[in-house]
């Protein structure tokens, strides 16, 4: 479920999570406006952040063959503010996105879905590692 900016409820909410991972596109070599807020939100009052050592990872994803680096990495920077320790490999980006999923939305490229499928994977034990 997305998390939308309202702090009391979504913040609980992370605060419960495990880890995060984070999906975006890249405008303007960043992130959207509402992930940006959404992450301020949730990190405070100072102090309080919810984000606060909770592992991450980041896809991220753009019709462009450099699969929005620029927002993959200008997200890598808030987590070090933030104390969230990032997955450094395996790195998902996803350059040309708009071939890769069918006319329903599902993942058409079997290279893909094996990617992040391992991915996942990756993830799931880098969450487990760092999980408080």
């Amino acid at each position: 479920m997305p998390i939308r900016p309202r702090r009391g409820e979504n913040s609980a909410r992370i605060k419960k999570a495990d880890g995060v991972l984070f999906v975006t596109p890249e405008y303007n070599r960043s992130i959207p406006a509402p992930l940006k807020n959404a992450i301020d939100v949730g990190s405070r009052p100072y102090g309080q952040s919810a984000w606060d050592g909770k592992p991450c990872a980041i896809v991220s994803v753009s019709p462009g063959a450099i699969g929005a680096f620029g927002a993959n990495h200008h997200l890598r920077q808030s987590f070090v503010f933030l104390n969230m320790p990032a997955m450094p490999q395996p790195e998902a980006y996803i350059g040309g996105a708009d071939k890769l999923f069918d006319a329903s939305g599902k993942i058409a490229n079997d290279g893909t879905r094996g990617f992040l499928a391992k991915f996942l994977e990756a993830y799931a034990t880098w969450v487990e590692k760092h999980a408080a």
